[in-house]
């Protein structure tokens, strides 16, 4: 039977100015939404979703986590895996499966350089290289440093660039894992430059002028991406925050690498608002979106719907 609390009416936060503006109106085509692990960055996500979808039945809107502790799905109690979900006629969800894409690029890409590089398949001339075929292979193989987040950050530039979609909200990783996503372009453009010239060198040893042409045509992609991630007209990073003291301090160095990198960044969520608590950090420049402390005996499109109504 239930519990005498769960017979009493539930209880609604309130609205706290100032809201958020209206994303699509304003031309955005990509949401970033990052901060601390466990600071609610999926409930804000999944709320400007809602609230987006909502105010524009005519636009489609897809929202798309790249963490790794997946819980997109669970804000909306839905069952979510890599291929995107139809919440509403308007609303698609995905939370990507790293694995699967690593393994998309192996094939794509990294199992042909790890023979070219070997030399293994050349028999009249041979290529002084640092590692065996079977080295390379092996390289290749493994767990790559930061593979997973140039991959995620591909796959949501192929989304703009299909436009079937007019806005993706990308739940992220907490911090770190972010900040190697959004630093990925310029570390992969470093690295295929230096594939380019190594081919240059050996072009008539090692041919693959094909395939050349493919790592050429994904370092335009990257570049590309980079630009779309510091136009301000069309990607801006919301930070969600807790007011609390090492949450603040974590966010205030997202905040000034935000602006090291050149991501646009006009709002900060401050979830579990608190309105008796004292907030002890500046954030220059920043609109403070307050959002207060959810109920949680409600079903989970209810809690996102008043996250929402509070956010808007």
């Amino acid at each position: 039977p239930p519990s005498p609390i769960d017979l009493l009416p539930v209880q609604w936060p309130e609205t706290i100015p100032p809201s958020f503006g209206d994303f699509l109106t304003q031309g955005r085509r990509l949401l970033l939404i990052g901060g601390k692990g466990g600071v609610g960055k999926t409930t804000v996500a999944a709320a400007i979703g809602w609230a987006m979808a909502q105010k524009h039945p005519d636009r489609k809107i897809r929202m798309v986590s790249i963490d790794p502790a997946h819980s997109l799905g669970d804000a909306f109690g839905l069952s979510l895996g890599h291929e995107p979900y139809q919440i509403t006629a308007n609303l698609r969800g995905q939370e990507v499966d790293s694995d699967r894409i690593v393994d998309q690029f192996r094939a794509d890409y990294l199992w042909e350089l790890a023979e070219m590089m070997s030399g293994e398949t050349q028999t009249s001339e041979t290529i002084e290289m640092a590692y065996a075929p079977a080295a390379w292979r092996k390289i290749v193989g493994q767990a790559l440093p930061g593979i997973d987040e140039m991959l995620s950050l591909l796959t949501v530039m192929e989304l703009l660039e299909q436009q079937e979609e007019d806005l993706i909200i990308l739940d992220t990783a907490p911090t770190g894992h972010l900040l190697r996503f959004l630093e990925m372009p310029t570390a992969l453009a470093d690295w295929l430059a230096w594939i380019f010239k190594l081919w240059i060198k050996y072009q008539n040893v090692l041919g693959r002028t094909e395939f050349m042409g493919r790592l050429r045509t994904l370092r335009q992609r990257v570049v590309k991406a980079q630009k779309v991630l510091k136009d301000p007209q069309q990607t801006e990073f919301i930070g969600v925050t807790l007011n609390q003291t090492s949450v603040l301090a974590e966010q205030q160095r997202l905040f000034k690498s935000m602006q090291e990198i050149g991501v646009s960044q006009n709002y900060l969520v401050l979830n579990r608002f608190n309105s008796t608590a004292t907030i002890n950090c500046d954030f220059p420049g920043l609109t403070m979106v307050r959002l207060p402390m959810l109920p949680r005996s409600v079903q989970p499109l209810e809690r996102i719907q008043a996250a929402a109504g509070c956010l808007f």
